[in-house]
């Protein structure tokens, strides 16, 4: 399922603001690693957490921490 998210809002909260299910088990600190979404569509900064948790081939990949992605511009994405 892709889900099209707006700018300026971390993705996780938008997702669950939508009652789409996540795992976020550290409350969107990253340290779980477990709300990971790819990028589909758009362009996604990578978060430093994301640097911390995630391999370069997730990251080029467009694997993403939601609780951390805070696009600059409207984003698509799938959850993991």
């Amino acid at each position: 399922m892709r889900i099209k998210c707006p700018p300026n809002i971390p993705v996780a909260r938008y997702l669950v603001s939508q009652n789409i299910k996540l795992n976020t088990a550290c409350g969107g600190r990253g340290n779980c690693a477990k709300c990971l979404v790819k990028v589909v569509k758009g362009d996604a900064p990578i978060s430093t957490m994301s640097r911390i948790q995630l391999s370069k081939e997730q990251l080029d990949e467009g694997i993403r921490l939601a609780c951390h992605l805070i696009p600059a511009n409207e984003i698509e994405v799938e959850i993991c």
